[in-house]
């Protein structure tokens, strides 16, 4: 693959969010990485000199592709689409769908995983959000707020434990199995994705961003405007997935739309508060994936982040950012004053965006209430986040109430998103054991060693 890096960023702390980025080849041909082929015109490979179009060879890609768990949350849909997308992930990748779909339906869903990984000689991983044994697990090992006691009447039991409802919590439960497997990232895919050359761009995009951004990105140990001191070790990496278009049917025609209807929303308001929080006086337009449902991440950076439930856990993973690394105070509330000069570097962030080829055909029979929500999550976020001005919180406001588009109350606020400690937390031994003994509807395809 080949990217045209921009070299464009917005920098708040030691959170960098670079511009977007553009895939201008889907391959860039057989060639070993060295100083000496480079981008192809003298520059070393991630060189923030030359024309910014930066080679990934084959052998890159796939160092991190066997290093990569792509994690696919599944709710009832129709198998055929989910058979492309599963046939669309790259061979080195760890596949783990997470189902949350009625009995019958898992059923199927874990046998097509199944049966793909058996004829592609592949490892996968499926289970069941609502395992009773998989919310033990996560009660055990210190996450008791994932879980609910639900009063089931048939049983003998009077209730069970269930892990709550929602696309957050399926992406915690596997991001929680890739730690198991010792994987160092994690991507996630949505399982409505029509076209499984999608599918397999936006992993490979993974690939190539995250190896950049791991590996080429500016590290050393300076301090920023702000003074927050940052290390020279490898910083925490995402990727988000910029959509090529959104195509739609108008008037008997397909039309490419560059942008979502609830992107364009949720982007606007996300920039805005990032000018507030940057230091220049310059207002940028650099966050263009607010709702990137297509990411992925450096484990270590999963493990650090706090979860969102419902459609508020793509936005939501830019403000924890700002708040965890964007600041002079960590999460836990530990100052690091430029006066200090004893106090620890911390690891800068790197966000890439990129823009793919393919476009994104997806299911679009949910209705504009779907949107809704997903625009008001997205804004949620930001209207309860601590480090939104005053001024920007009353504008986001009246915006909301004036537009007939959100079902708000004239007053009150937004309800804002239940927000879960971050993973790091967790006992992941108390994890692995529960998991073992309990769960029923854990599926390994392939070498079942390297899970338990």
């Amino acid at each position: 693959m080949r990217l045209n890096i921009v070299p464009g960023s917005s920098c708040i702390g030691n959170v960098e969010i670079h511009e977007a980025s553009r895939v201008i080849e889907l391959d860039a041909g057989h060639f070993k990485d060295s100083n000496k082929t480079g981008d192809g015109n003298g520059n070393p490979l991630g060189s923030k000199t030359g024309d910014g179009n930066v080679p990934f060879s084959h052998a890159s890609l796939r160092a991190i592709e066997s290093q990569l768990a792509i994690i696919v949350p599944c709710m009832n849909e129709e198998l055929t689409i989910l058979d492309g997308v599963l046939h669309g992930i790259p061979h080195e990748c760890l596949i783990i769908l997470v189902s949350n779909s009625n009995h019958c339906n898992f059923r199927n869903e874990r046998a097509l995983l199944s049966d793909f990984c058996h004829s592609t000689q592949r490892q996968g991983i499926s289970i069941h959000q609502q395992d009773e044994g998989l919310a033990y697990a996560f009660r055990v090992a210190g996450m008791p707020e994932l879980v609910v006691e639900k009063h089931m009447p048939q049983v003998k039991r009077q209730s069970v434990l269930r892990i709550r409802n929602g696309k957050g919590e399926a992406m915690m439960i596997g991001t929680a199995i890739a730690k198991l497997t010792k994987k160092q990232f994690v991507g996630f895919i949505d399982a409505d994705n029509f076209v499984a050359g999608s599918v397999h761009e936006y992993c490979k995009a993974y690939a190539a961003g995250l190896h950049y951004a791991t590996r080429y990105t500016d590290c050393s140990n300076t301090r920023t405007s702000s003074g927050i001191a940052y290390s020279a070790s490898k910083p925490y990496a995402m990727v988000r997935i910029k959509w090529n278009s959104k195509p739609k049917v108008k008037d008997g025609k397909l039309v490419f739309e560059k942008s979502g209807r609830c992107s364009r929303v949720v982007n606007e308001w996300m920039n805005r508060l990032s000018n507030a929080l940057g230091s220049d006086d310059i207002q940028s337009e650099v966050i263009q994936t607010a709702n990137a449902g297509e990411h992925a991440m450096s484990l270590e950076l999963a493990m650090k982040l706090r979860f969102a439930t419902g459609y508020a856990v793509e936005p939501f993973q830019l403000i924890d950012m700002w708040e965890q690394f964007g600041t002079e105070t960590d999460s836990y509330g530990v100052s690091y004053s430029t006066k200090d000069t004893a106090a620890p570097p911390r690891r800068k962030v790197q966000i890439l965006q990129i823009e793919t080829r393919n476009p994104h055909f997806h299911d679009i029979s949910k209705g504009h209430e779907h949107i809704q929500r997903m625009q008001l999550q997205g804004l949620s976020t930001i209207y309860h986040s601590s480090l939104t001005p005053p001024a920007l919180k009353d504008a986001l406001w009246a915006f909301m109430t004036t537009d007939s588009t959100f079902d708000v109350q004239a007053f009150g606020a937004p309800e804002e998103a239940r927000v879960y400690s971050p993973m790091k937390m967790m006992d992941f031994q108390a994890f692995r054991l529960a998991l073992k003994a309990h769960a029923d509807t854990v599926t390994v395809s392939g070498d079942a060693a390297f899970l338990f």
